[in-house]
């Protein structure tokens, strides 16, 4: 989060701003649930672990069999294929709710997060001005 994005929330949230000025206690409550995507590489096993091999057959059926994909198999057959790309998570979404209940396409995805803190430090730069003073 910038340090606008920080003071904003804070500033449109009462229950934030009753912990100003504890800094830690505000990146605690910022950081809550935050998750970013980061590059995940998975191939045919990890599809069949994650959702689970009726599922996965479902998936992977369509991903064989359906022309426009073709040059995903090969990403599958190396265990190349990228989860944080937009176009992949659009795609596994695509096949909600025909192939996939949407837990499953979560659980697939969340393969390729991890959290994303807000830091004590960043918040403290948020809220307080150079002199010391508070900003929010």
């Amino acid at each position: 989060m910038t340090h606008d994005e920080i003071r904003t929330a804070i500033s449109a949230d009462p229950a934030l701003q009753t912990l100003v000025p504890d800094t830690a206690s505000l990146a605690e409550a910022l950081s809550a649930g935050r998750m970013r995507w980061t590059p995940t590489e998975v191939g045919v096993g990890t599809i069949i672990e994650a959702l689970g091999l009726a599922a996965a057959n479902a998936v992977l059926d369509v991903i064989y069999a359906e022309p426009s994909y073709r040059h995903v198999k090969p990403l599958l057959e190396q265990g190349r294929l990228r989860l944080d790309s937009a176009f992949v998570r659009g795609a596994l979404q695509g096949m909600v709710p025909a192939l996939l209940t949407q837990q499953q396409c979560d659980a697939l995805l969340a393969r390729a997060t991890a959290p994303d803190p807000v830091s004590e430090y960043d918040v403290r730069c948020a809220i307080y001005a150079d002199d010391g003073s508070l900003r929010v």
